[in-house]
């Protein structure tokens, strides 16, 4: 097996770069289309945006526990490192050229390197197509909204952290039969009467939500990686390791399954707001009876493209993250109560020279 993808022309290290959507050789200036190494078409395969509901099709889709088999049971072409963090207990996987030298989680160098014991296979994959240059620019600007982070948080020690990872996520599809029915009013007027009509409603059809991304990862925060979303499917590819060099990937540690619950209630959040809408022209309405049933539930694992940082302040970690192909940037800040403190005695001092030179005033005046 090769360990490291090779440039034709002077046998350095390859590394994708996600500026270019190019394997790079820093050695000769060369780059090459990934395309040229695995055989994936240019025009790559496309997805849907989970928000897209269509008629049930004919779309074979793997279950749960044929995707895991598909996880599991296949290897990669290349030779893979997996780094056991000793602090956290986290395992980052990087092809053989690319060293880690602290924990992307925790910040922990106490990193164990060895050939990777466990082999899987995602189905899919979306590349990086936002660089590292571009990714640090959104946390600056990010870290600008946070009046009270610590001195010295946007400093090049904690950029440096910034660590490109394809995190990895379970993409569901839900087919949904409507079957929901009730009463709305709608006011209209004629100068200053009121009229207000009735009507009852019913919704019946067949539904379904694509690539619904639930992470795969329990040290991951849910809600962080669902405010960075949506991502464009129309980019995913069936996995290809030459995208890989210079990357993290991250292994799952929840199966399809254990996702399924909370899969369902977003879908059912979803469908609510889907019924909701279908009813805006009505100045109101209520819902009598909602028989809507999930009739089908599978997944497929991915590997999705994050820029991810963990911040470590006051024994609390801090996370933030840059979708690694659209740019959407979301975090939680730290606040630092010596910022605040300083803030205050200096708001104190501004105050008391304010009142100073009023009673200065106020004394001239009375003692002419």
């Amino acid at each position: 097996m090769a360990d490291t993808i090779k440039c034709p022309n002077c046998s350095a290290n390859l590394m994708f770069d996600a500026g270019v959507q190019k394997l790079t050789c820093d050695y000769c200036g060369a780059s090459f289309n990934p395309s040229a190494f695995s055989g994936i078409p240019d025009e790559l395969s496309s997805g849907e945006s989970i928000y897209d509901t269509v008629v049930a099709t004919d779309d074979e889709h793997e279950s749960g526990e044929q995707a895991q088999e598909t996880a599991e049971g296949k290897k990669f072409d290349y030779e893979q490192t997996e780094f056991k963090c000793n602090s956290c207990g986290a395992t980052l996987i990087t092809d053989a050229q690319t060293s880690a030298t602290f924990c992307t989680f925790c910040g922990s160098p106490a990193l164990v390197g060895r050939r990777l014991s466990k082999e899987f296979e995602p189905k899919y994959l979306i590349p990086f197509s936002i660089p590292r240059e571009r990714a640090v620019e959104e946390f600056k600007k990010w870290a600008k909204g946070g009046r009270w982070t610590p001195f010295g948080f946007v400093s090049d020690k904690n950029i440096e952290k910034l660590t490109g990872l394809y995190v990895p996520f379970w993409l569901f599809d839900v087919d949904v039969h409507v079957d929901a029915s009730g009463t709305a009013t709608k006011s209209t007027y004629s100068g200053n009467t009121e009229t207000i009509k009735e009507f009852t409603w019913k919704r019946q059809g067949d539904l379904k939500w694509k690539n619904i991304p639930l992470d795969a990862e329990t040290r991951v925060d849910d809600d962080l990686m669902e405010a960075i979303e949506p991502f464009n499917y129309k980019s995913m590819i069936p996995f290809d390791y030459k995208y890989l060099p210079g990357f993290y990937a991250d292994r799952y540690d929840q199966e399809a399954k254990d996702l399924s619950e909370r899969c369902k209630a977003r879908v059912k959040g979803e469908l609510s707001n889907y019924i909701n809408s279908s009813l805006s022209p009505y100045t109101s309405h209520k819902i009598r009876d909602d028989k809507s049933t999930i009739t089908s539930v599978s997944a497929n694992y991915a590997l999705l493209p994050v820029w991810f940082m963990s911040y470590k302040y006051l024994g609390k970690y801090y996370y933030f993250a840059v979708n690694g192909q659209t740019g959407e940037a979301a975090g939680n800040l730290p606040v630092s109560p010596v910022k605040k403190t300083v803030f205050f005695f200096v708001v104190l001092g501004i105050l008391a020279v304010i009142a100073r030179f009023i009673l200065g005033c106020v004394m001239r005046g009375i003692w002419g």
